[in-house]
């Protein structure tokens, strides 16, 4: 049986398996894919999961709950790719059952590619579920921001990066290393997080004594710091966002952004259709996103028998 609900309930052999659970409970095997809020969990019955390090390091930062790692034997953790620390859980039976949790099967300066595996049930995410959302080679169009960072950069000025504060933030962070960078406070003590994991990453917050032109910030551009933003905007600023949703056409006004990336930590369309083709399963179950559509696409050009898994949905192990 697969029912969404608290997180995604997985019986498998007669043992109850729950991926990304808002309330941790001692009865179940409770696994977490990786540190994003809307993946933790919000309460806790018990301390013990199945997630990495740097996730269970994640939980204390931004839950403040000690939780204890635990191995399964049934559950295997795999590289995601999504943001560090990111998993895929596999869980091994009767039947092999893929949970993706978010993914990325793009090579990036922070994280690993998550790569496919074979199973009977491929639980996986949709967020870019549609054929519009291809996203270019990272490599390249991390390469064209850095052209465009040269250029401010050669004329003394500063650049404003637009990023999530866990995630792109830190694939900014590492590629762009060779910059004058400043951080928002909030990134500075995510990557203070990662470098006691031995990533390498700048926690030089922005200090306004610290502010001479040429460098570059990286900010969420939100709430409190919105002041900040325009302040450095009225100085000459240029500013760009870093966003999957920038295929999209108004995504540029939207953000109120000079110019806007996509780059995401999400698979494109394309990758969620050959990762699921490569993993060759008997059934698949799409969450958030465009579920319905990837679904649909799945059905009908790879012949699998997919569907969208909404809250509080039963579905049998026979896949109907």
């Amino acid at each position: 049986m697969i029912q969404h609900g608290n997180g995604i309930l997985v019986e498998v052999d007669g043992r109850k398996f729950r991926f990304d659970p808002r309330r941790v409970n001692q009865d179940d095997t409770c696994m977490i894919s990786h540190a994003h809020t809307d993946h933790l969990p919000t309460s806790f019955r018990g301390s013990s999961v199945v997630c990495s390090q740097i996730t269970r390091d994640f939980v204390k930062l931004r839950r403040n709950k000690e939780v204890q790692i635990v191995d399964d034997e049934h559950v295997r953790q795999l590289e995601a790719g999504h943001i560090a620390g990111s998993q895929m859980f596999l869980v091994e039976g009767e039947k092999k059952v893929l949970y993706t949790g978010d993914f990325c099967t793009r090579e990036k300066e922070h994280t690993k590619a998550a790569m496919p595996h074979k199973c009977d049930v491929l639980i996986m995410e949709a967020t870019y579920g549609k054929p519009h959302y291809v996203f270019p080679d990272h490599a390249e169009m991390m390469a064209v921001v850095k052209d465009w960072l040269n250029d401010i950069m050669r004329a003394d000025g500063i650049a404003v990066l637009y990023a999530y504060p866990l995630g792109k933030s830190q694939e900014l962070s590492a590629y762009l290393r060779d910059f004058p960078l400043l951080l928002h406070g909030a990134i500075a003590e995510n990557n203070r997080l990662l470098r006691a994991h031995g990533m390498t990453l700048s926690d030089v917050e922005y200090d306004q004594h610290l502010a001479i032109p040429p460098f570059v910030y990286i900010t969420s551009g939100l709430g409190r710091d919105l002041a900040r933003v325009e302040s450095l905007k009225k100085k000459g600023a240029k500013t760009a966002a870093f966003s999957g949703w920038a295929l999209d056409r108004d995504f540029v006004s939207v953000s109120r952004a000079n110019e806007a990336f996509p780059v995401s930590d999400h698979c494109g369309f394309d990758e969620l259709v050959e990762f699921a083709r490569r993993c060759d399963p008997e059934a698949v179950f799409t969450t958030h996103g465009f579920a319905k559509e990837l679904a649909n696409h799945l059905r009908r050009n790879l012949g699998i028998q997919a569907q969208p898994l909404v809250a509080r949905q039963r579905t049998l192990d026979h896949f109907c």
